[in-house]
């Protein structure tokens, strides 16, 4: 009855921003009121789970299927790494100001890097035009792209959560229903195709190849599947979500997901709230499931981290 009220007071208060919203027309796109980071805490459902046994009643209660994705902070928005990469923020005697680079030319900038390098470093590549996998390649060696990282296990977010511990003392796991967004984006780029969209892993992927760099007139989050694949994403039973729209942010394309052409009433994308102070506990039970850094991350490297948080935990009783 609580999570119900809750979920209800939420579906109020959004009604009435977006409202407000439209009434500012034009001028709500300039504003982070309507378009920022703190708008788009409007649009997710924002609950708490004080125990494992309320962390798994959560997780029960999430009908259909979802993606997830763990953040170190909570109040950390969902944002690209090109994102975090380009905004810049500058301080002067008079005040201060923030701009992003210009998102396109960069992003091209350093793919065509990476791309020029590649071979010197690994034996197989990906095909020329297959983008999908070469953002994925990218995204692996650290190089900042305009793909997020997620997983269709909660618990598997849950661990990246709460793997290092936050400066602000509460992590975050968020959730996006795969049946919306899936709905949403294939109503959005069914124009590309001459059929209805496929439900199949290898179809779509050769299609976002072809409409990678294309949409231009409407916002749109999909769910990457990439054709070539590592070991790292099967353990952690990966994919990416990513934004065909360059000129807007990650989460302005999820708002505008969700209001247009109508508001949806359900609420698709939540966060779940965690304390540090269940930190050791939770991942004593996602230990159990052999869910840890050794297992999500095959490799010496994996395992030395996960002898260094081993050590980390030893006194936790």
């Amino acid at each position: 009855m609580a999570r119900r009220n809750k979920a209800d007071k939420w579906l109020e208060d959004l009604k009435k921003h977006v409202e407000e919203r439209d009434a500012l027309g034009s001028d709500a796109t300039f504003t982070d009121e309507y378009n920022g980071a703190p708008a788009f805490q409007k649009y997710v459902l924002t609950e708490e789970a004080r125990s494992w046994k309320e962390f798994l009643t959560w997780v029960s209660a999430q009908q259909g299927d979802w993606y997830y994705r763990g953040q170190r902070e909570s109040t950390w928005s969902l944002t690209t790494s090109l994102d975090r990469a380009i905004w810049r923020y500058k301080i002067t005697k008079t005040g201060s100001s923030s701009h992003y680079l210009h998102r396109p030319t960069e992003e091209r900038r350093l793919l065509f890097r990476f791309k020029q390098q590649a071979h010197q470093f690994l034996t197989h590549l990906p095909e020329g035009d297959d983008w999908c996998s070469w953002f994925s390649l990218m995204q692996h060696y650290n190089v900042p792209t305009r793909f997020v990282d997620w997983t269709t296990s909660p618990y598997v977010g849950m661990y990246f959560a709460l793997e290092e511990e936050p400066e602000k003392k509460r992590c975050a796991l968020w959730a996006i229903n795969r049946n919306w967004l899936e709905s949403k984006a294939d109503a959005i780029l069914e124009k590309y195709s001459a059929a209805p969209l496929p439900d199949d892993d290898r179809w779509r992927s050769e299609f976002l190849n072809k409409v990678f760099w294309t949409e231009r007139e409407k916002g749109v989050i999909v769910a990457v599947n990439p054709l070539e694949s590592n070991d790292r994403m099967a353990a952690q039973q990966g994919l990416f979500l990513t934004n065909l729209y360059e000129e807007a942010r990650f989460y302005q394309v999820l708002m505008g997901m969700m209001i247009r052409p109508e508001l949806t009433t359900q609420a698709v994308i939540k966060k779940l709230e965690v304390s540090v102070a269940h930190r050791f506990e939770f991942m004593k039970h996602l230990r159990a499931m052999n869910i840890h850094r050794s297992s999500l991350f095959p490799g010496l490297d994996g395992f030395g981290r996960y002898l260094k948080l081993d050590l980390e935990m030893k006194d936790w009783d």
